[in-house]
């Protein structure tokens, strides 16, 4: 069994946690944000010659060693995170504390990007409607189990259709056939990994005292997602939102913007989706070093679309239009058909990428078998 994937995706977050413990000021903390950097390129060389070939698996892994060289940007160079972050429980500054507490403080907090439990946690995490515990982990079964159905489903498609076994079939595909691949291919993880995260979270909250709200789930509700920006800042993940937002506002800040400013609000959101596409960039790299940059588009594009959109809301707004049920809908279309036109071609992009280098879009071998396809060949 190759554990080196295992220990590449470990090891930059594990220098970065050992940087932050030693409390740096300038210039030791710019020798400490290199040394970082060195053990992410470091690794994304060994997973050339060690990568686990599922495709997804491994530009997951990159997303990892990318998300510890931006948060190592962040925290070791535009703030001082043992002076700035503090725990929900915590009464006095990190920075007083014993080293190896303060080890086990930053271990904390890199392990936690949407700062769940601390002073700095991500607005509109989702939270769990159901009162008691019982009643919590029988709604989280239930959702892992409707996923698991889903990727039952998406996975037998996969399996038996021939686009899936090489990279120039998926992309030969004509526009909508090959959205519909996309999104089948896309939902067979995100369905493969809500279904594992509710039965992780079943089983901690029905065998702990965890506070169930100390779980919540990966992503926001579908239906707030009725316009872009609503999509990514409450129903996807945010997971880069740590880092994401503390960029803009620097480079706002650095600019000369004022708060509350259309320039402000701007130059946060191409910063913050420009932040977005570089840490994609260490996925790229991973997956095919020939063709790193592949998924940056991908992310200016949304924020291109934010900004067409907040115009078409405010000239709404000054004409007197109001807020309806309707409007929504139509916010749904919208969003729907953005996605529609740009996400299949940034799943192309890295899935080509990856196949191109050998990896395999979903690896059969190691999956169950389909339920779905037992029931039709019943």
């Amino acid at each position: 069994m190759n554990l080196l994937p295992l220990i590449c995706i470990q090891l930059p977050s594990l220098a970065l946690q050992f940087a932050i413990s030693l409390n740096l000021g300038a210039p030791w903390n710019i020798a400490a944000c290199a040394g970082v950097f060195y053990v992410c390129w470091t690794c994304i060389q060994l997973l050339q010659d060690a990568k686990t070939g599922i495709i997804f698996l491994d530009y997951s892994i990159g997303m990892e060693i990318g998300f510890s060289a931006m948060d190592a940007i962040h925290m070791l160079l535009l703030i001082r995170p043992l002076h700035v972050f503090r725990q929900l429980k915590q009464t006095d500054s990190a920075d007083k504390l014993p080293w190896f507490e303060r080890l086990k403080w930053a271990r904390e907090l890199c392990s936690s990007p949407r700062g769940i439990g601390w002073h700095h946690q991500v607005k509109n995490l989702p939270q769990y409607s159901a009162k008691s515990r019982t009643e919590i982990v029988l709604t989280l079964i239930v959702k892992a189990v409707k996923h698991y159905v889903w990727f039952d489903i998406a996975l037998y498609y996969v399996r038996n259709n021939a686009v899936f076994q090489s990279p120039t079939a998926f992309t030969s595909q004509m526009f909508f056939r090959r959205f519909f691949s996309c999104s089948i291919y896309s939902a067979i993880y995100f369905c493969m990994g809500i279904a594992a995260h509710s039965l992780i979270v079943a089983l901690v909250v029905s065998c702990t005292s965890a506070e169930p709200n100390s779980w919540p789930s990966v992503f926001g509700k579908l239906e707030d997602a009725y316009t872009i920006r609503r999509f990514w800042g409450r129903t996807w993940h945010q997971m880069l939102r740590r880092y994401v937002a503390p960029f803009g506002k620097r480079l706002t800040s650095f600019i000369g913007f004022k708060s509350g400013t259309n320039g402000s609000s701007y130059t946060q959101l191409y910063a913050g989706f420009l932040a977005s596409g570089l840490t994609h960039l260490a996925a790229d790299a991973v997956l095919n070093p020939a063709r790193i940059g592949v998924s940056v588009p991908f992310f200016i594009y949304q924020a291109l679309a934010i900004t067409f959109e907040d115009m078409i809301i405010a000239a709404a707004r000054r004409a007197g239009m109001k807020e309806t049920i309707w409007t929504r809908v139509l916010g749904y279309v919208w969003v729907v058909s953005w996605f529609i036109v740009t996400a299949p071609d940034w799943v192309s992009a890295f899935s080509s990428a990856g196949a191109e280098a050998g990896g395999v879009f979903v690896p059969s071998q190691y999956l169950p078998p389909s339920l779905y396809g037992m029931l039709i060949n019943f």
